[in-house]
């Protein structure tokens, strides 16, 4: 129309320019920017899974000991890993559970009761090893092992323990008194003369009144020799020594003098 164009050629100009225009804006298009791809995820590290095996726990079970008239109570919880060959049992468990009982019994019955501590500390280390059943069906181990006697065994043992040591003290005792009363009888008063040695050594310097002591030395000896005392009394009041006439005496045979002993061998025995 500004430039008095006809119709047809007007339109024609109009469509060459709109079809230019186009052209032109199509290729000033910025491309599209791809958006950027997102990281990859970091692998999440996960810990391992452990299935617990399973237990049984048993308690006051009767053990024996090396002693037959004590017994053990025996408690734990019985642990297993079932052996993958040969057929199964139906009850794996009681398998387990007998398996580790005939364990403890063996160990328990060579123990002595009255090591109660040192026996349970023992066992817990041993049944704590997995071990394999006879048969080969389970892997059996324990935890939390408990080893005790009964109350009325333990007050028993305690008993005879005070027993057997009351029963040590007194026979110390009495053998103390035995060598006594045989170091009196045999060495101090075997003799007077032993007598009145011992009394010299426990009373140095005292001569006088040892000679005075003589006769009750004297006495002693011969009492704890069995020899009467009526017979010594009278030896002691006669006018020989006493000691001369005590000391044969206690010996048990008195010597004679050598014409009496010719004489009785010149007189006949008496007999045929």
């Amino acid at each position: 129309m500004i430039l008095d164009l006809p119709g047809w050629l007007a339109a024609l100009f109009s469509t060459l320019v709109l079809i230019g225009m186009a052209m032109v804006w199509k290729q000033e298009r910025p491309a599209p920017v791809a958006a950027p791809a997102p990281p990859a995820p970091k692998p999440v590290d996960r810990e391992p899974v452990f299935t617990a095996p399973p237990t049984r726990t048993v308690a006051g079970i009767r053990l024996p000991s090396a002693s037959p008239d004590y017994h053990f109570q025996f408690s734990a919880i019985v642990q297993w890993s079932p052996v993958m060959t040969g057929l199964r049992h139906a009850d794996l468990g009681a398998v387990a559970v007998d398996a580790l009982l005939s364990r403890a019994k063996a160990l328990t019955a060579s123990q002595q009761p009255t090591e109660e501590a040192l026996n349970q500390h023992r066992l817990a280390s041993l049944l704590g090893d997995p071990d394999i059943d006879e048969k080969g069906q389970v892997r059996t181990w324990a935890t939390e092992v408990r080893l005790k006697l009964s109350d009325a065994d333990l007050k028993h043992l305690q008993n005879i323990t005070a027993l057997q040591r009351r029963a040590q003290t007194l026979l110390l005792e009495r053998q103390l008194e035995q060598d006594k009363r045989a170091y009196l009888r045999d060495d101090v008063l075997a003799t007077p003369g032993s007598a009145v040695v011992w009394w010299l050594a426990n009373n140095p310097g005292e001569v006088a009144q040892c000679v005075d002591l003589l006769g009750t030395l004297t006495r002693l000896s011969a009492a704890a020799n069995d020899v009467p005392i009526e017979a010594l009394e009278h030896h002691w009041d006669s006018e020989q020594s006493p000691l001369a006439l005590v000391v044969p005496e206690l010996s048990g045979h008195r010597d004679q003098p050598a014409e009496q002993a010719d004489d009785q061998g010149d007189q006949p025995s008496g007999q045929g």
